[in-house]
């Protein structure tokens, strides 16, 4: 079984990856946030530069609906070294889905197949495979049949399915029957190889995303996914040690090496962002999920939440370390 991590806005880019490899590792695939520029430049650029990204297996997710758009940035990327490129189509974001991008695109699926063809079609005259980051649907559960009837239809690398429809975003329970009916699509005739399913093109891999917040939440999951590889978001951020837990099951968090990871990403930050209160403010930003994982006092994280000063951070974390 890999383990990958999630893709999340603004949050889960090279800085944090390589700090977070350095401290915990244990993940074998990193998903950048999306791009959605058809020319790759400053940040985006910086983000999935190789230089930036050492030693790390990324894959860069793209954003996008014209088929032109798409293959244009993932041209950019395979000059850069990339094989594998991305799919985003399960993003909820209310101006994401508006121009039926993310999540989006999945309501129009004579839309989808269209693209899909396009992309498909020029991936083979580039040199990259695509994968596809989804989600089941947009508002009922009938959708999501429909929608893999098309999937099938196409190369698709990797498909990892975030079993909730869009309007649910992030919260309720995940569709468990919707991760398994995907299993029973590509090869019902193989329960035991259900990590990668057949389709037309040969077998199909699926990977598994969704409320993996800690071991016992993957070992819930562990039975209806079978072989499956899993990608973690929140989880990884709320304790960076999972994804070692879930596969050694070490119970023993290391306040040292947290302290050491969360300094460094301050540095770095400093040394990526044009001022303080923009480090401070991302700071603020990991430390809404690193909270929930250490068990910090709302009245601490409020107390952190309302600094702007990076000598103010410091001095509530310290009190936050202390305390733990």
């Amino acid at each position: 079984m890999k383990i990958a991590m999630a893709p999340l806005e603004g949050i889960t880019t090279y800085v944090f990856r390589n700090a977070f490899d350095k401290y915990y590792g244990g993940v074998d695939r990193y998903f950048t946030p999306f791009l959605t520029a058809s020319h790759l430049k400053g940040r985006e650029l910086r983000e999935v530069h190789p230089d930036n990204n050492k030693g790390l297996d990324v894959v860069p997710q793209i954003l996008a609906n014209d088929s032109e758009q798409f293959l244009e940035i993932a041209r950019q990327l395979a000059e850069l070294g990339y094989k594998e490129v991305n799919l985003n189509l399960g993003c909820p974001s209310g101006t994401v889905v508006s121009k039926k991008r993310g999540a989006g695109l999945l309501g129009d699926i004579k839309m989808l197949d269209e693209f899909l063809n396009g992309i498909y079609g020029g991936a083979d005259k580039i040199g990259v495979q695509i994968s596809i980051k989804t989600r089941i649907g947009m508002e009922f559960l009938s959708e999501w049949e429909d929608i893999l009837s098309v999937y099938i239809k196409y190369p698709i690398k990797e498909l990892i399915i975030h079993p909730r429809l869009r309007n649910e975003f992030y919260k309720g329970e995940v569709h468990m029957d919707a991760f398994r009916k995907a299993l029973n699509i590509m090869d019902a005739s193989s329960p035991a190889s259900a990590g990668k399913r057949a389709s037309k093109w040969g077998r199909f891999h699926l990977t598994y995303n969704g409320d993996i917040v800690d071991v016992a939440s993957y070992k819930a999951v562990l039975s209806e996914i079978g072989d499956s590889d899993i990608m973690i978001g929140r989880g990884l951020l709320m304790n960076p040690q999972l994804a070692n837990q879930i596969q050694s099951f070490d119970k023993n968090p290391d306040k040292k090496v947290f302290k050491e990871f969360i300094d460094e990403l301050v540095v770095n930050y400093e040394d990526e962002m044009s001022g303080e209160k923009q480090v401070v403010q991302k700071m603020k930003e990991l430390w809404v999920y690193f909270a929930k994982g250490l068990g910090v006092s709302d009245r601490r994280l409020k107390e952190l939440l309302k600094v702007n000063r990076l000598a103010e951070y410091r001095s509530i974390v310290q009190m936050i370390m202390s305390e733990l």
